[in-house]
């Protein structure tokens, strides 16, 4: 079984020239893998399976439940009997570690709900009514830390500080600030106001993304969510991106947009998130592979079909990570399946000097790493030299193609067919091919005709 690995491409080789002065590690980039209600067993087994395969890794999330209860910060025992020994397993192999958490504590833990609202560590319901503000979310009722209050900000801090001790690499801070304050005025003590969704959201996540960096230093990364529309697939226009947005832009590199159906619909959702976050300025961020939701009518949760496709999808996509309720293995549907996907990631791996360089681009510009070019069929180019028209249907065939408006555009899976810009053509593709056209002349074909 693969104990370590190295990729292919070193970017100190690479053409594409990086400042020194961005603030995002480069691992983000890689391929990062996860699975719903884990173990530290099955964790460690996920990882190892992958290598096995011969599919590079870069991160792995450890998602919900890993603690005592939600938000303790406790590590529940009988789940992950060493999670120390878990991340140095990790990191031994040249995986970082990110860990599920939100902003939360359910009315029912005990005695550390009762000490932080005795304290006025939540925010509260008014000025006058200073009980904790209570909501419902999909884990339960709970209350929110004020992370206005410095008081409250210390006790969390002390929380947090037992799971960054044992070197984890980041988090994924997920959206509850969304879903418990939408539609509500609740009361700051810390701010002395009422205060907004969004001002709280932007708090909330720069609070773990500051602190993190601030403790573990600048290689620590968080995932969070940049816009997510929730239920609001294409009605929301562009120009109100912001009142769905979660994260603060300045620290949201590697975002990924939500839940979703494992549907070629649940892709469009998440292309429409993706849509609205590069519109927003969002700089670079993808999607579970697959959809995170599972269908309990089909075997696996999913189809192959779908993971293939949304998978070499993710590929071509500045985040690609996959992971989710039900069946995401690629080689638990089919040799296809896991030909596919491990050609496609070795791709996305091949490519990272290229992201990096673009992202390093948009960056400056205060853009996203992404440009849409329409929202029906979700056409985007990757930077500037790759373009990608998502596959949106089964069967792939007879699918039209209109090539960006400037340029000439070299096909990737066949490089004797090159367009001129504005071309529409038509095409079938099967499961060893997607919609990827690279610029003439740019030497990101290079990287990845070596990987064809």
């Amino acid at each position: 079984m693969a104990s370590c690995q190295k990729d292919k491409f070193n970017p100190a080789d690479s053409p594409f020239k990086t400042a020194q002065t961005t603030p995002w590690p480069e691992w983000i980039f890689k391929h990062w893998v996860w699975e719903d209600e884990g173990t530290q067993q099955s964790a460690q087994q996920l990882v190892d399976d992958y290598l096995a395969n011969d599919i590079p890794v870069g991160a792995i999330i450890i998602d919900s439940p890993w603690e005592t209860d939600y938000n303790t910060f406790s590590w529940d025992k009988t789940l992950y009997p060493d999670p120390k020994g878990m991340v140095n397993y990790f990191h031994s192999k040249g995986v970082r570690v990110m860990v599920w958490i939100t902003g939360v504590v359910n009315v029912n833990v005990q005695p550390m709900y009762n000490e932080a609202a005795a304290k006025g560590y939540f925010l509260t319901k008014s000025a006058t009514d200073t009980s904790a503000f209570v909501a419902n979310w999909w884990k339960g009722n709970g209350s929110l830390i004020d992370f206005y209050n410095p008081e409250a900000v210390k006790w969390w801090q002390g929380k947090v500080d037992s799971v960054l001790a044992i070197g984890i690499d980041g988090w994924k801070v997920d959206g509850t600030d969304f879903s418990m304050l939408l539609g509500g005025n609740v009361y700051s003590k810390g701010l002395g106001a009422n205060i907004s969704r969004i001002d709280y959201s932007r708090k909330y996540y720069n609070f773990f993304h500051n602190y993190t960096r601030e403790r573990l230093g600048i290689d620590r990364a968080n995932t969070t969510r940049p816009v997510d529309t929730y239920y609001g697939f294409q009605s929301i226009p562009a120009s109100n991106a912001e009142n769905f947005s979660f994260s603060d832009k300045a620290n949201c590199w590697a975002g990924w947009v939500g839940d979703q159906d494992p549907t070629y619909k649940g892709l469009k959702v998440a292309l429409d998130n993706m849509y609205l976050s590069a519109a927003y300025g969002y700089l670079s961020f993808g999607s579970d592979i697959g959809g995170y939701r599972e269908d309990n009518t089909i075997p696996r949760g999913r189809t192959e079909d779908i993971l293939i496709r949304w998978a070499q999808f993710g590929a071509f996509c500045s985040i690609m990570e996959n992971g989710g309720g039900g069946e995401h293995r690629p080689w638990k549907f089919s040799a296809t399946a896991l030909n596919v996907y491990r050609k496609f990631t070795k791709l996305h791996h091949a490519m990272i000097p290229y992201i990096q360089s673009s992202a390093d681009s948009a960056w400056r510009l205060k853009k996203s790493i992404y440009t849409f070019l329409d929202r029906t069929n979700y056409r985007y180019l990757l930077g500037k030299d790759i373009f990608v028209q998502p596959i949106l249907q089964v069967p792939a065939d007879n699918i039209s193609i209109q090539l960006p408006s400037e340029g000439r555009w070299v096909y990737l899976f066949d490089n004797s067919k090159v367009y001129d810009a504005n071309t529409t053509v038509t095409m079938n593709f099967p499961y060893e091919e997607f919609p990827v056209f690279v610029r003439e002349g740019s030497s990101v074909l290079d990287l990845l005709k070596k990987e064809l």
